[in-house]
């Protein structure tokens, strides 16, 4: 029901029920690695990771390295600490990280930035399932990243001979430009918000570093 029409979605549980925060009672993304690999072993094209912390890790980027050789490409949560600090998996190698914004296009209040950040998503006020089996409206980059994600699946069906770095740059270089927006973030929402249409459309796209 959401941007990624017609995809087919494998849902991999990553939490374990009985490791939880003690403070928002919410689980703990244990085995977030391990579902990357899974996902990847079974064909997924995109993946999506609405998680993440500060710990770096050979394993960690190894198994994006993984993923992307399996023909997947990795899209990640940029955080919500409101800071520059890096962040994991996003900012690993090959991954596509994002950043959260608002209706206006501006930085949501609590988005992570920086330069490791690749793209922006609308991550404020979302629709979405919750459960048991209800919706709420729902905010952080962590809306945001399936949003991207979606937009990457939408790619990988129009250009299904493109390799995850070539999605990923499909989706990055068709960003609309929101610096304008964000004078206090220059260069560090990424190439900025995501632009489905002409993600799709683009058939000349050119990625330069």
């Amino acid at each position: 029901a959401s941007i990624g029409f017609k995809c087919k979605i494998m849902p991999v549980k990553t939490s374990q029920d009985n490791m939880r925060d003690p403070n928002s009672g919410l689980p703990y993304i244990v085995f977030g690695y391990e579902g990357i690999v899974y996902a990847a072993d079974n064909h997924a094209r995109v993946i999506n990771c609405s998680w993440g912390g500060s710990g770096y890790s050979l394993l960690g980027q190894e198994t994006i390295n993984y993923a992307i050789s399996k023909g997947a490409l990795v899209v990640c949560a940029a955080g919500n600490d409101n800071s520059p600090e890096v962040f994991y998996p996003a900012d690993y190698d090959g991954v596509l990280s994002v950043a959260a914004t608002d209706n206006n296009d501006h930085r949501a209040s609590f988005s992570n930035y920086g330069h490791g950040i690749s793209i922006c998503a609308p991550g404020s006020n979302i629709y979405s399932t919750w459960q048991p089996d209800t919706y709420i409206y729902a905010s952080g980059t962590s809306m945001a990243s399936p949003l991207a994600a979606g937009v990457a699946a939408l790619v990988t069906g129009k250009f299904p001979q493109y390799t995850p770095e070539q999605v990923r740059e499909q989706v990055r270089v068709n960003c609309d430009d929101i610096s304008s927006l964000n004078p206090g973030y220059i260069n560090l929402l990424g190439a900025g918000r995501v632009n489905a249409f002409k993600s799709v459309s683009n058939v000349n796209s050119e990625s330069v570093r």
